[in-house]
């Protein structure tokens, strides 16, 4: 398959230039040239975009999609059967390539179900964004999030448990280095560590000997260190970073996935169980002080919305975009969290419009980098250089 899209002011490459006069040869579901408009090929056929914008294909870094972004997720899932949890995540799945969301990565998932959607999507069964999922996360016993945690006590355990995933084919581990604000109602503290520095290097250890990455939600400041220093590849939420913590986080590559926008939902909105909200007021203060503090610090940052949780639905990613706007300036550098910077997270060729690059690209009438809320007026989605219908500006 070959295709030429033209016409269209790309935002291109690494650094998200707006380019005009190029046209973008797409093969085999690649990107493979970006050319002259004047040198496009007679023999392959062309799309034209004039007027529109061309930019890649957005990333949300932190996703559940059995959940259903109620008010209380949990109480939700309780009542169905696993086939109704399955239908609802295929369900949820195919809502992001209609906002533009070509690839998710997500971070737990009840039986390990997020795996098999994944699977059906890589197989062409269904469609559906790219996902990375990690199925069910690494806890200690009675751990943050126990609905889709494998617990477990102890190096072997944890060990154990790691190849479990792998053999199951995660593409991602997700631990649980510390407590949590929506997860237990008794007995879990957001600030405290969970999973010991020594069950966090051995998970660390062989997750990256099989060549996948390692999630780390963490919030306190204890189980952060530890995170980084067993050798997790990003932080998750991340509220008590500091100085210091940042320092190390840039030497040592660790990628930081805020997720602001959910915080503040399960903080300020009713519905969501009372434990959480309060736990939530405790800290989202020091949240935006660190996000604010440290966006610009050169921290590799990617954007994460937690869709599925507490009032925050399938997609969310542009509604967590906005919230760093809120709080940063820099409407490039914030689009980069959704897309060049996803891609270098995850370690894919995914977030930029260039050669060799998976062709996934979103078609917006207007500038996103001058408002980012161009981004709710998606007109096409290409994944894998195939278009979801023709394009009306």
């Amino acid at each position: 398959m070959e295709k030429i899209i033209m016409g269209a002011t790309l935002l291109l490459g690494e650094n998200l230039k707006e380019t005009r006069g190029y046209a973008v040869w797409i093969k085999n579901g690649i990107i493979h040239r970006i050319l002259p408009k004047n040198s496009i090929p007679n023999r392959i056929p062309v799309e034209n975009l004039d007027g529109a914008y061309l930019l890649p294909g957005l990333v949300d870094l932190h996703v559940h999609i059995m959940w259903d972004g109620s008010p209380d997720p949990v109480n939700t899932h309780e009542k169905e059967t696993k086939e109704q949890m399955l239908i609802r995540s295929v369900a949820n799945a195919q809502i992001y390539l209609k906002s533009g969301v070509t690839t998710i990565r997500d971070l737990g998932s009840i039986d390990d179900i997020a795996l098999h959607v994944a699977a059906a999507i890589s197989e062409g069964i269904i469609a559906g964004p790219r996902i990375i999922a990690s199925g069910k996360t690494i806890t200690m016993t009675g751990g943050h999030d126990p609905f889709w945690a494998k617990f477990v006590d102890g190096k072997d355990a944890a060990l154990k448990a790691t190849r479990e995933q792998i053999y199951k084919n995660a593409q991602v581990v997700k631990v649980s280095a510390t407590g949590g604000v929506y997860g237990r109602r008794e007995g879990e503290k957001a600030e405290n560590s969970e999973l010991s520095l020594e069950e966090l290097k051995v998970v660390c250890h062989e997750a990256h000997r099989f060549g996948l990455k390692v999630a780390s939600h963490a919030i306190g400041r204890e189980g952060i260190l530890n995170s980084i220093e067993a050798g997790v590849d990003t932080i998750e939420h991340g509220h008590y970073l500091d100085t210091e913590i940042v320092e190390k986080m840039i030497e040592k590559k660790v990628a930081w996935i805020p997720t602001l926008y959910i915080y503040q939902q399960i903080a300020s909105l009713d519905g969501v169980p009372e434990y959480a909200r309060e736990k939530a007021k405790n800290i989202i203060n020091m949240h935006v002080s660190a996000f604010q503090k440290f966006f610009h610090s050169g921290i590799l940052i990617g954007a994460g919305s937690d869709a599925g949780a507490c009032f925050t639905p399938h997609t969310s990613i542009i509604e967590e975009i906005e919230k760093m706007s809120e709080y940063v300036d820099g409407n490039r550098d914030i689009l980069k969290t959704a897309t060049v910077n996803a891609g270098k997270i995850l370690g894919l060729k995914v977030g930029q419009i260039t050669e060799g690059y998976f062709a996934d690209f979103i078609v917006v009438p207007e500038n996103p980098l001058n408002h980012l809320n161009v981004l709710r007026q998606v007109k096409a989605v290409y994944i894998n250089g195939q278009s979801n219908g023709s394009v009306k500006l």
